[in-house]
């Protein structure tokens, strides 16, 4: 075993008290269960605990818990847990009564099954095992009534002998290496073992004792066995004497649980139900020596104790049931803990205690957040003061802050009001002093009046927030002292001079002048809690987070004292105490710190050490005249008796546990364990290569002070500083490089961590890799090699590549080129069908050409998208979509298609909104391929179905058709590229194979799954599957960028061609155009690239434009969406819902090339939707093919090819011009008799001006208001007139015609015939004139 380390922390020789404290742990501690049956304390000093859940083992600071195993069933419960045993060897053994017998195996760290009765021997019995024992010579006693089974641990064999006592045993007691005391539930019997065989030794005493016995215990000193009955008291048998007697106690109506040995002539009882006895073995005294005190806060606390352990140390540790287990420490110092006890009046009115005070008759005063509290000792009674109990100041303030005797039996307390309260002791009674009731009127009331003092010479100095103020209570006269302001503390220096503890730091006032100064102090933060003046004259400064300062006012110099410089606990003093003698007392919020200042150091002393409330508050504290010290703290306060003296020694010892590689603990005789024994016990570990990551824990036991280790290290050979010591205790090191190491590991005082308390060394070697060896180059000269030979092979395969791509290339660009005459083939085909009159055959002939146009132009887009099939972009674009609309709008895309196949074409989901982020680009490729699969291999009168739906984590789209299907054998093929089944190939139903690879490829790229399921003949059913989350995008990018337009997606005919198309259609005079762009480069190219063809006028935004417009009527207008002042979209809606501009046709130019801001763009009226950036050809034709479509619909216009109830025509700009021209038609048809109907007239009927309707009909048929009458009148006419019914001159006056001659001139001039001419030849001139 190897040798504990102690460490001592000595001060001067001094006598210190006989009290002691409490530490209780339970289960919030981390003990495993509350109910302890044992207590045992291992080789290695950790204190064990056999509980009602298991062991659990403790080392002062923490928990492990471990379960007892037998195979895989867990060991707990009262019948498995009952005898925990040391034996001589040090090692641990727990014994349970179903008669299983675990060993604690340290070199890995766990409780092993070492033996278990046979089921034969427990057969009938309901405890197996009455009793458990290990005796000194290592061998293991099972016993029941029957037999007892003795199991020798070190040969691991069993002995099976008969009891011949043919009782219960209930406790065995070993006297020397074959003698035993055998004690049963109705006696005490004398036997020896040996030679396997049990013999009882008739004993005339013992015999005729009649006891149940609980408990024996051997004295080895006074070679007596005490024995503990069961409420019959203790028994003691002298070995010297042979004599047997009672002894006489208060033990005899409770059971004796366990008795143990305390120094040298006293033993402890522990019992059931009456705490724990002392007795002197050689005088059978006893006494109470443990006992529940219930009305002290820090005294024992339950009297039931399983069990009793007594350390090196002279602590005791008992199993206190049901409480966990409560460690009595004498060494240490008792204190009186003082606090409220809710419902009782007769405590402290409130735990949080600000101030205190001792006055002239030794009573005790306490001013707390809940009032006054008034303790009298000679009667023992409490009384309170301004709390919220007491009716009659149930308004007023209840926190105070300072207390003061100005007088006996007059008690001043300040708090956070404005102003004094003043106690009578003697009348109970309390008034409200403010600074008027001693004349001073013009003095401001004070607040947070955090302390009141009374000098030498009966003055009472008050400082609060605002002032310190001098008073004579005796004259009731009253003195500001001004320019002192958050006065903190006040402490007299002699009778002429008293020191000033403010916020803002220390001054020294003259009392007689009034006159201060301030005392510059060396810190940064210059609050002050309290002060001291020592009887040489030196003043104790407790400072907020600056420590303690130390001033020497004849020197002028400071010392100073903080956490980073001493053991000091806390950079916050509260409150300096001392009676002059030799130490002084400082509170803080950790605990109590001591500082001697012959030495110069400081102890501590903290809740780890007993102290249970350890946060003291601010300038709460007093000395009292029996030279006692009371604190107080925010959990009631604490008196410490005159001889109290900090704990000052504790042992420690540092122990290496839980070695991990590669973060896998190991264990010695592990497979490629480095350890042969137990890592805390290794001098030197030794590693591969493979083994560089590792890390291992370092711990101590501490039972006194365990928050005060910590833990620093270094690795010599890698990195000599030392690391900053710290809480963290397990040292990790990653990659190690081979060599040799030694690691440093050291304990470190938490109160001064310059003071080391144990250190410990460990040599660490990393043996070379394997790769360094000559057969590793060899290796590594071979794969370069093959690295070399593959790299080469790479370079000649990417040549291939590049070749064949080139000729991929060629016949793409070659598909670009087909498709462009295929369009125009297309086109004129369709239009021949539409327009001519056909014959069967003809129109048959027709259909296949048209069928094989298209099964052309699906070639070539397969062609195309060969290509994209290996390149296609692998980054994703997504966007927030709802997915119903947009498969909605996928869906309708096919309708056409599907109803020209006669094909039911489906769509339904069982949602109503979901919002998903897709790739729409990529998505609609997805949809598109598969559904026009569907589509296409599906014959007519078939049916395809598209089913959307949703679960908790993904979206699904089904596509099911009633097709040709696809042969089982071939399904697994269908993903691959250039693949199409042996069935679709056989069809007339043309296609590349490329599809559905494309799809396979952007699903996964969606992290999404495809399904496929077919039969031939039958049908396919294909189902996508996609996460609902975005997380899956954490990759893509969010559809931000501007894609461009493909050339697949604009038919590629030579703009040039369409241009000079439409400019022969065109009227040669130059037209206005009008260009609204805000970018100043792009409206200058514009205007220079066409205003070789038209009459340009420019502006930069929508605003201006709409104010040009009227003034220039241009015939078009083209505008830029993204301006500033008025969008183009906002300018476009204007000019279209305005009578006057309505008829002019607008381009939309912008970079949205969203298909939704395509769309609103066209609702609002916009002609075309041109995407950023354009071809140039392509606008000058989409120009030229506006005006040109204008033009057309001015002559249509012109020759009132129009009506009311007519549909708006598709070339219409939109309905306003439509019906314009229809009002104006019909409302001249309804005056066509009247000859006074003129323009004039007109106007009046359209609410417009006459110069606005010139232009705006002068707009929309090139023709002045009074032609355009005329012309309607003269149409009216030819009507007439081919009916026969009326002559020219009934004609002339029933279209308004005044003048019948007049009637025949313009007749003649607009038909080229006369009016009876044209009557007799029933308007075949009109025929011919129209056909010409």
């Amino acid at each position: 075993m190897k040798k504990h380390f102690f460490f001592f922390i000595f001060l001067v020789s001094s006598f210190l008290a006989a009290a002691q404290t409490y530490k209780y742990i339970g289960v919030e501690d981390g003990l495993s269960n509350r109910r302890v049956y044992a207590i045992q304390k291992g080789p290695k000093g950790y204190m064990w605990f056999l509980t009602h859940d298991g062991i659990d083992r403790y080392n002062g600071k923490e928990f492990k818990q471990y379960k007892l195993l037998d195979g895989e069933e867990e060991i707990n419960s009262m019948m498995n847990l009952n005898w925990l045993y040391s034996d001589s060897q040090g090692r641990l053994w727990e014994i349970g009564k179903q008669g299983r017998v675990f060993c604690y195996e340290s070199k890995h760290d766990r409780f092993q099954l070492t033996y278990k009765l046979p089921k034969s021997e427990t057969e009938g019995l309901h405890t197996p095992v009455s009793y458990g024992f290990v005796d000194d010579n290592n061998t293991i006693w099972l016993c029941n009534q029957r037999n007892i089974y003795l199991y020798d641990s070190d040969t691991k064999k069993t002995v099976t002998i008969k009891n011949e006592i043919n009782e219960s045993i209930t406790d065995i007691e070993q006297i020397d290496a074959t003698h035993y005391f055998i004690g049963t539930d109705v006696g005490v019997h004398y036997a020896e073992l040996k030679n396997d065989i049990l013999a009882l030794s008739p004993c005339e005493k013992l015999d005729t004792l009649r006891l149940q016995i609980n408990e024996l215990f051997f004295h080895k000193g006074s070679r007596k066995i005490f024995i503990g009955t069961f409420q019959r008291g203790i028994y003691v048998y002298d070995l010297n004497l042979h004599k047997a007697f009672h002894v006489k106690s208060g033990l005899i109506d409770v059971s004796i649980n366990r008795i143990c040995t305390f120094g040298e002539d006293e033993i402890l009882i522990a019992t059931d139900g009456a705490g724990v006895y002392k007795m002197n073995v050689d005088t059978y005294q006893s006494e109470p020596y443990i006992v529940a005190d219930f009305n002290r806060y820090n005294a024992m606390n339950g009297n039931t104790i399983y069990d009793i352990y007594v350390d090196d140390e002279q602590r005791i540790w008992m199993a206190n049931y049901p409480i966990g287990i409560t460690v009595r420490n004498n060494r240490y110092s008792d204190y009186k803990w003082i606090k409220h006890s809710i419902g009782n009046k007769q405590s402290l009115i409130n735990d949080q205690v600000n101030a205190i005070i001792e006055d002239h008759e030794g009573d005790l005063w306490y001013a707390t957040n809940n009032g006054i509290s008034l303790y009298e000792h000679s009667t023992r009674q409490w009384y309170s003061f301004m709390s919220v109990f007491n009716k009659e100041h149930e308004n007023q303030n209840h926190t105070f802050i300072s207390l003061c005797e100005v007088s006996p039996g007059i008690i001043w307390a300040g708090g956070y009001s404005s102003g004094i309260y003043q106690i009578d002791k003697k009348k109970r009674s309390v008034s409200f002093f403010t600074p008027a009731l001693f004349g001073g009127k013009t003095i401001r009331p004070d607040k947070y009046i955090r302390s009141i003092t009374k000098d030498s010479e009966g003055y009472i100095w008050s400082g609060g927030y605002y002032n310190l103020k001098k008073i004579d209570f005796e004259h009731q006269k009253i003195e500001l002292i001004p320019g002192l302001e958050a006065v903190t503390d006040i402490k007299e220096r002699d009778k002429d001079s008293i020191w000033i503890g403010t916020a803002n730091g220390l001054y020294l006032l003259e009392k007689a002048t009034g006159k201060y100064r301030y005392i510059t102090m060396p810190v940064e933060s210059s609050y002050i809690y309290s002060l001291y003046q020592d009887p040489n004259g030196l003043l104790y400064i407790g400072t907020n987070n600056s420590g303690l300062l130390i001033y020497d006012p004849v020197q002028k110099s400071f010392d100073h004292y903080h956490k980073d410089n001493c053991a000091l606990i806390s950079n916050n003093i509260y409150m300096i105490l001392s009676d002059g003698k030799d130490d002084i007392l400082l509170s803080t919020e950790q605990g109590l710190s001591g500082f001697y200042p012959k030495e110069k150091i400081f102890h501590n002393w903290t809740k780890d050490q007993g102290l249970m409330a350890s946060h003291f508050n601010a300038g709460s504290g007093t000395l009292r005249k029996n030279g006692n010290f009371i604190f107080g703290s925010s959990d009631g306060a604490i008196e410490f008796n005159k001889e109290m003296k900090i704990p000052r020694k504790y042992s420690s010892k540092m122990v290496l546990s839980d070695l991990t590689i590669f973060y896998q603990t190991v264990y010695p005789g592990d497979e490629n364990s480095p350890l042969s024994t137990d890592i805390d016990d290794t001098k030197e570990l030794e590693l591969s290569y493979s083994q560089n990551i590792f890390s291992l824990k370092v711990s101590s036991i501490n039972y006194d002070y365990p928050s005060n280790i910590l833990y620093s290290w270094k690795l010599e050979g890698f990195y000599d500083q030392w690391s900053r010591p710290g809480n963290e205790n397990i040292i990790r090191f990653t990659n190690l490089s081979p060599g040799e190491y030694t690691l440093h590991i050291r304990a470190v005082s938490n109160e001064d961590k310059r003071i080391v308390l144990e250190e410990r060394t460990m040599k660490i070697s990393i043996a070379q890799p394997i790769w360094l060896s000559f057969w590793a180059m060899l290796v590594y000269a071979i794969v370069l090699a093959v690295i070399a030979i593959i790299t080469l092979r790479i370079i000649i395969l990417r040549k291939q590549r590049k070749v064949s791509d080139e000729k991929i290339h060629f016949f793409i660009n070659t598909a670009h080129d087909i498709r462009t005459p295929l369009t125009l083939i297309k086109a004129p085909l369709e239009e021949i069908r539409e327009r001519e009159a056909l014959t069967k055959d003809g129109i048959s002939n027709m259909n296949t050409a048209l069928r094989n146009v298209n099964a052309l132009l699906r070639l070539t887009t397969n062609l195309i998208n060969f290509e994209r099939a290996d390149v296609y972009s692998s980054e994703l674009y997504i966007s927030e979509y709802e997915l119903n609309t947009y498969l909605t709008e996928t869906f309708n895309a096919f309708r056409p298609y599907a109803s020209v196949k006669h094909i039911n074409f489906t769509y339904e989901s069982n949602f109503r909104y979901l919002n998903v982020w897709i790739d729409k680009e990529k998505m609609d490729s997805i949809l598109k391929n598969i559904i026009s699969n569907a589509l296409k291999y599906t014959p007519e009168n078939g049916s395809v179905h598209i089913y959307a739906s949703e679960t908790n984590d993904s979206w699904n789209v089904e596509v099911n058709d009633t097709g040709i299907g696809i042969p089982a054998n071939e399904q697994k093929k269908l993903f691959k590229i250039h693949f199409r089944g042996s069935n679709a190939i056989n069809s007339k139903v043309t296609g590349s194979g490329i599809g559905l690879m494309l799809v396979w490829k952007l699903v996964h790229l969606h992290k999404g799954k495809i399904n496929l399921s077919s039969v031939e003949h039958q049908g396919s059913s294909i189902k996508v599957s996609f996460p609902k989350d975005s997380k899956h995008f954490h990759k893509a990018h969010l559809a931000t960028r501007t894609r461009e337009l493909s050339t697949e997606q604009v038919p590629h005919v030579s703009p040039a061609e369409i241009y000079e198309k439409a400019k022969k259609q065109h009227d040669q005079n130059l037209q206005r155009l009008l260009i609204v762009e805000d970018n100043d480069e792009l409206r200058n190219y514009l205007t220079h690239t066409l205003s070789d063809n038209y009459t340009i006028q420019t502006c930069s935004n929508g605003k201006e434009a709409l104010t040009i417009v009227k003034e220039y009527m241009p015939e078009l207008i083209i505008s830029d969406i993204m301006m500033p002042e008025m969008r183009g979209d906002e300018l476009c809606a204007a000019i279209k819902n305005d009578i006057e501009t309505s008829h002019i046709p607008i381009i939309l130019l912008t970079a949205l090339n969203d298909e939704k801001n395509i769309l609103e763009g066209l609702k609002i009226g916009a002609d075309e939707y041109i995407v950023k950036p354009f071809n140039i050809g392509i606008l000058k034709a989409t120009i030229a093919n506006l005006l040109t479509n204008r033009a057309l619909l001015k002559s249509k216009y012109a020759n009132l090819e129009v009506s009311e109830e007519e549909e708006v025509s598709p070339n219409c700009a939109t309905d306003l011009d439509w019906k314009f021209i229809a009002t104006v038609k019909k409302s001249v048809e309804e005056n066509i008799d009247n000859p006074a109907f003129n323009v004039d007239v007109l106007c009046n009927l359209l609410n417009m001006s006459r110069t606005s309707f010139y232009n705006k009909l002068k707009a929309l048929t090139d023709q002045a208001p009074a032609d355009y009458i005329r012309l309607i009148r003269l149409k009216r006419a030819a009507a007439l007139l081919k009916t026969g019914q009326h002559s020219v001159t009934e004609i002339s006056e029933l279209t308004g015609f005044n003048d019948v001659k007049y009637f025949r001139e313009v007749f003649k001039k607009h038909f080229k015939v006369s009016p009876s001419k044209y009557c007799k030849e029933g308007g075949k001139e009109d025929v011919e004139e129209q056909q010409e």
